[in-house]
């Protein structure tokens, strides 16, 4: 059994997929798994991974190359890497992203010498040239604490900056159905299996911050699909936390629905009949968000702005 196994979807990044592999086969933890799904990709992606694995001969058994039946889109492709894996710990890598060689063998140690069931690091927004932000990603090591910090969306909750212990965190889960907020439906369904979290306050993850990509998208159509997908991740993350006994279950039901309605916001300024459906999408969610005492106080008056017609989201980015 490995002791990390690393899932890496491949679609369409043939510009950015060598300088991902590399610093994945640059680890420098040696027992180590690496998934990586085709997708079907239509273009050299695979065939470039393939090339920049053979400088790294030591890799080669440790690399395992699937390609999807068909094009499934990302959840699916995430589905597959999660029940194929078979390290001690599992964490993901988006494929136009890269890590810090020292990443996996730092956050494995940290997991062993703590018995935790994940451990958390911080990760930075990056244009290929300059870091953007940094995302310091865990505002507590009580896990209680953290938990309903994830809930109401105070810390992220991204897996590529997560590493599980994949037989407490992999049991009876309930896999995302749509292509957005996938992350979202996993990563919180796992943390409600951990009992032990750890943190390394240290930027070992660089996030691409890729105006091209499928969540950047402008188009009316891409938005559209987006808040239908996720629209299903979020239903079906509302009905397994309804039957948790969480404190405070209606704020954190009324910010996931606000959440789901994140991609129309990108439309409410062009047609009435988007501003409506944002509106009237979970019984109007949007005027109980204003008052949601759990949620930033900025965001809820631009929220409000938004319900008054100054539709100050146009610009707004989505981080899934």
């Amino acid at each position: 059994m490995p002791k990390v196994s690393v899932i890496v979807p491949v679609y369409g990044v043939e510009k950015y997929i060598e300088r991902c592999a590399r610093s994945l086969f640059e680890q420098t933890l040696d027992d180590i798994e690496f998934l990586f799904i085709d997708d079907c990709s239509l273009d050299k992606s695979v065939e470039i991974l393939k090339r920049v694995l053979e400088e790294y001969p030591q890799r080669m058994h440790q690399v395992k190359i699937h390609r999807m039946e068909q094009n499934s889109g990302q959840a699916k492709v995430r589905e597959w890497g999660m029940r194929n894996a078979t390290g001690e710990y599992v964490i993901h890598c988006d494929s136009d992203d890269w890590v810090s060689i020292h990443m996996y063998e730092d956050m494995y140690n940290k997991a062993v010498k703590n018995g935790a069931d994940v451990v958390v690091c911080d990760f930075a927004l990056h244009d290929g040239k300059h870091i953007n932000n940094i995302v310091h990603a865990c505002g507590s090591l009580k896990y209680q604490e953290f938990l309903k910090r994830i809930l109401f969306q105070r810390d992220p909750w991204s897996l590529w900056n997560k590493l599980f212990k994949r037989k407490v965190c992999y049991n009876d889960l309930v896999y995302p159905k749509g292509n957005m907020g996938e992350d979202m439906l996993i990563c919180i369904q796992m943390l409600f299996s951990c009992n032990h979290i750890a943190y390394i306050p240290q930027v070992y993850y660089f996030y691409f911050d890729n105006n091209n990509s499928i969540s950047n998208k402008k188009e009316t159509a891409n938005h559209l699909r987006n808040f239908e997908h996720l629209k299903t991740n979020t239903d079906l993350l509302i009905e397994i936390l309804k039957m948790k006994n969480l404190p405070n279950i209606k704020w954190v039901i009324n910010g996931l629905e606000y959440n789901a309605t994140l991609p129309l916001q990108k439309l409410i300024h062009s047609d009435k009949k988007y501003r409506a459906l944002w509106f009237n999408t979970y019984q109007n969610a949007v005027w109980t968000y204003v008052i949601n005492p759990y949620f930033n106080i900025k965001k809820r008056f631009k929220c409000l702005l938004a319900i008054m017609g100054f539709y100050p989201f146009k610009k707004d980015r989505i981080i899934m």
